[in-house]
């Protein structure tokens, strides 16, 4: 502001129109009032429809519901009510010499010094029992097993404000104060908080309050109850000994289930607070379950996998050294502290989280390895940032792994990508913002570096494009309390709607560790990147243990070489022992490798169908038909008109990279002069970077180390010769007289013809022809045709040719845009449309007799090459058109992940057929197959 004044002042303006650009200038969105507007609706804003009137209140979309009663919002985290409930839970919980419970009168005592001191030390405790501490089991733990104290945060924030005020307040008066926090929670606006203040019906709230209380900061988050819930469970905590987990569940047993009374399926809660690929796998959860009930009756019992179990010694042991990780890392970040002349208890946790990423970063920013000075990282909050290296809202990870130190500068330039993208689009080499970042030299310190976690180095060399669902749903698959939440969510779902119907079915929980043992002790090993069927063997052992006890001695003693012969099938006796292995229990075992094997032997090929014992493994897909997915990648491109035809300009970014040999390898095939923009336009700059290159070529051309000569011409068998030249006598230099040019990186070419592209030179200040183009642009579907001559042709629609017509309510695909299409790629009238693919879906290939298949098992391991019969459809995954001008698709196998890529091209094909299949995994042949321009 002090800058634009000063520009301001020197401006011949009205005061009117300084005043004007200052507000403009100047004003801030808050960040509670989120994006968009009332005339921009977007789904994550206050306004999410075209015609709302008044705005969402963000921080109560996003707050959530209540785990007892759902249709109450969950109460403020720092609430008087919120402190009360975990104390009473806490107390409650405690034992003391012997078998004897905490009584009311002594909790009295308790409250007395909360209402005092905002707080309760176990010491109190001991004090009020009349017993000595060690002799109270049950208390709440700290790393050091030492017992917790007890403290009222938010009633002490209030305590202190009103004392400042000349007012005093007592736990008595927590309805007041509870609207109070309530408000502070929710609102994030002073004059806002005032306002909602000032209607507080408290004989406390004076005006001077009102302006100190609007003040307070760190009032935030919500509890998982609701103020309801907590009052009811506090009256009954307060009068009885039961915790709150028994009283939930003696709520939840009488919880009013009666409207899912008389529906045929089960329905996904829809109140639940998960993300989005969550939601999608509880909804198909329920299908699964749904028309299994409709096959074969009601289960007598259903097994939810839960993902942890917390109380394993193997939990607590890794629980143990990380706790033992920490203190250590924390012990080395106060030593640094005072080292430097500051004081470890007075600097707040976020400074520390700072410093601790200082250390592990050797003292330099994250992205451009910019020298930090700690000084400025402890005093100025400004001058730093802790950012997640894979965007939260991508990974759902807040963990440590995914937390680095930057520059606020780097934040900025980084954006909501990943740090591999930002030097791809070159934003850490922005003067303008101060980075010179070099992205060879980031991904050399990162994989030396032996203070980060191989997870961390994961995330900072992380190279996939997070703007892709598949990528996307790898880490959501990843978030294991996501995931956690989903089954505890799927549990209660189903628990309910048995209930409810007075149906008998039986819900059990399992511990997805269980499954991992079960593995081990019958020597079954899963492979997640082998193939898809593993899944189905982990639901056979899981729904098997309630009802087999799988687990109940044995295993735990004997290998299970010892209990049967894995050849004959033999079930061995060990005497003494006949109690432990009932031969059912064996066989079962013998079974469920031999369903694994012979399935996985019958999708490589290696066996028929009729040499099958057991049906095999099926599996169902979940297909993508969302017309409104992202259109095109961010990188923007720029076209030149050569000899009459748009080309498409592209930039090699680092010509000193040592793996980069495309520049010497042309130029000493003679290639350089009509690919590379500098040619023309800078002839002296580019003939030295040509001397630079042939020098070396003339020297070791007749090494075959270094250079050897093919059919297409001379190839570089070491590293860029730019690379030697740069490490030497630095960066090349643009021409100039004084010889003072700028330093040279990057260099231009001419890539290809323009093709599919989204043009947005309109936007831009383009002369003399050129374009301004966007180039990636995502397939959304591919029609098929079989035209007159037989020959399968196809059309590609991506996402840019697909528009949403309000007047109709549909997504529409412009009909004269369509028959363009349809020419350009010589598809006549009398074509047959065969169908159309969209992500995910089943794709049947047919190819001429003794054509090899376009995935089978020999082309990674030593599984038996499969041919095409002529008749027999290849079944994969239809991922999409891959190359549109080359008629190419790009297809995965349905049952395995594949190495490589497969990119077949339809000139080979002789039938093309859509399949798919049921939620049970039924495969069958889509045979309605009509072409549709206009849909949902």
């Amino acid at each position: 502001m002090k800058e634009l004044n000063e520009i301001l002042s020197h401006q011949e303006l009205p005061e009117e129109a300084c005043e004007a650009i200052v507000q403009i200038v100047s004003r801030k969105r808050a960040y509670y009032e989120g994006p968009g507007s009332q005339k921009s609706p977007t789904p994550y804003g206050r306004y999410i429809e075209a015609n709302q009137k008044e705005p969402i209140d963000l921080i109560e979309k996003m707050r959530g519901k209540c785990s007892v009663y759902p249709d109450e919002p969950r109460a403020p985290k720092l609430a008087v009510s919120s402190d009360i409930f975990n104390l009473l839970n806490d107390l409650n919980n405690l034992t003391y010499d012997g078998n004897r419970k905490i009584t009311m009168d002594q909790k009295d005592e308790v409250f007395k010094i909360v209402d005092k001191k905002a707080k309760v030390e176990p010491k109190d405790i001991a004090k009020i029992l009349g017993t000595d501490l060690s002799n109270i089991s049950g208390f709440r733990i700290d790393k050091k097993k030492n017992p917790l104290k007890s403290e009222f945060k938010g009633y002490a924030k209030l305590k202190k404000c009103f004392k400042e005020c000349g007012e005093t307040i007592s736990l008595k008066d927590y309805e007041a104060l509870d609207q109070i926090i309530e408000i502070l929670t929710n609102r994030k606006g002073i004059e806002e908080r005032k306002q909602l203040l000032n209607l507080v019906n408290s004989s406390l709230i004076t005006d001077e309050t009102v302006n100190k209380l609007a003040n307070l900061d760190g009032i935030a988050n919500y509890h998982s109850l609701s103020l309801k819930a907590m009052k009811e469970l506090n009256e009954e905590m307060y009068v009885s000994n039961y915790n709150q987990m028994q009283l939930i569940q003696q709520i939840h047993k009488g919880k009013d289930v009666s409207a899912l009374k008389g529906k045929k399926s089960i329905e996904a809660d829809d109140t639940a607070i998960l993300s989005p690929v969550t939601k999608r796998a509880q909804r198909e959860t329920f299908k699964v379950i749904n028309a299994l009930r409709r096959k074969y009756g009601e289960f007598d019992t259903i097994v939810v996998e839960m993902t942890r179990e917390k109380n394993s010694a193997d939990q607590k042991k890794s629980i143990n050294n990380r706790q033992k990780f920490y203190e250590e890392k924390n012990k080395e970040v106060d030593k640094l502290l005072k080292e430097n002349g500051y004081n470890p208890d007075k600097i707040n946790g976020k400074t520390k989280m700072k410093v601790r990423l200082y250390l592990e970063q050797d003292g330099k920013s994250a992205y451009t390895l910019e020298p930090l000075m700690l000084g400025e990282v402890i005093t100025n909050p400004r001058y730093t940032e802790i950012d997640h290296i894979i965007p939260i809202s991508i990974s759902l990870d807040d963990s440590y792994n995914n937390k680095i130190l930057a520059t606020a500068n780097e934040n900025k330039a980084k954006g909501n990508r990943t740090p591999i993208d930002a030097y791809n689009k070159h934003l850490f080499d922005n003067p303008t913002l101060g980075l010179s970042g070099d992205l060879q030299t980031y991904i050399s310190v990162v994989q030396s570096s032996k203070r980060f976690s191989r997870r961390k180095k994961n995330y900072l060399l992380y190279k996939d494009d997070i703007t892709k669902m598949d990528v996307v749903q790898k880490f959501i698959a990843r978030n294991l309390i996501d995931t956690s939440y989903a089954n505890r969510v799927v549990l209660n779902t189903l628990t309910d709607y048995f209930k409810a119907n007075e149906i008998p079915t039986k819900v059990f929980t399992l511990n997805g560790n269980i499954t991992h043992k079960f593995r081990t002790q019958i020597n079954l090993p899963k492979d997640r990147e082998e193939d898809y069927l593993h899944h189905a063997v982990d639901g056979l052992i899981i729904a098997s243990v309630k009802t087999m006890g799988l687990l109940n001695g044995c295993l735990a003693k004997y290998e299970l070489k010892d209990l049967y012969d894995q050849n004959t099938g033999e079930v061995k006796k060990v005497p003494g022992k006949e109690e432990f292995f009932d031969p059912k229990y064996i066989e079962f075992i013998s079974t469920l490798k031999n369903i694994y094997d012979e399935s996985n032997k019958y999708y490589r090929g290696i066996m028929t169908r009729n040499q099958l014992a057991y049906a095999p493994i099926k599996i169902s897909h979940k297909v993508d038909t969302k017309p409104n997915r992202q259109v095109a990648d961010e990188t923007i491109y720029s076209t030149r008109v050569i000899n009459g035809e748009e080309i498409l300009v592209q930039k090699y970014k680092d010509i000193y990279d040592p793996k980069f040999k495309n520049l010497a390898e042309d130029i000493v095939n003679g290639k350089a002069e009509d690919k590379y923009i500098m040619a023309k336009k800078d002839p002296a700059t580019f003939e030295e970077i040509t001397r630079i290159v042939l020098d070396h070529y003339e020297t070791f051309k007749d090494d075959p180390k270094q250079y050897v000569k093919d059919k297409k011409g001379v190839k570089l068998k070491v590293e860029n010769p730019l690379t030697a030249y740069k490490e030497e006598f630095g960066k090349i230099r643009k021409f100039s007289k004084k010889g003072n040019g700028p330093e040279i990186t990057c260099i231009k070419y001419y890539a290809e013809k323009l093709g599919n592209h989204i043009d947005i030179s309109k936007n831009y200040d383009t002369k003399h022809g050129k374009k301004v183009i966007l180039k990636q642009i995502s397939p959304y579907r591919t029609d098929f045709y079989r035209d007159t001559d037989g020959k399968i042709k196809m059309v590609t629609i991506r996402y840019k040719d697909v528009s949403f017509k309000e007047s109709l309510g549909l997504y529409c695909i412009d009909r004269d845009w369509y028959q363009s299409e349809k020419a350009k790629k010589k598809i006549s009238d009398e074509a047959v449309f065969l169908c159309s693919l969209h992500h995910d879906e089943l794709v049947g290939i047919v190819k001429k007799e003794g054509q090899k298949y376009i995935y089978d098992d020999s082309t990674e391991s030593d599984g038996n090459t499969k041919y095409h019969d002529g008749i027999t459809p290849e079944i994969l995954k239809f991922t999409a058109t891959n190359n549109d001008l080359d008629n190419r698709l790009e297809v995965k196998p349905i049952y395995t992940k594949s190495k490589k890529q497969l990119m077949p091209t339809i000139g080979k094909f002789v039938d093309v057929k859509k399949y798919a299949t049921d939620v049970l995994g039924n495969m069958y042949e889509v045979k309605d197959n009509n072409l549709k321009l206009e849909f949902k």
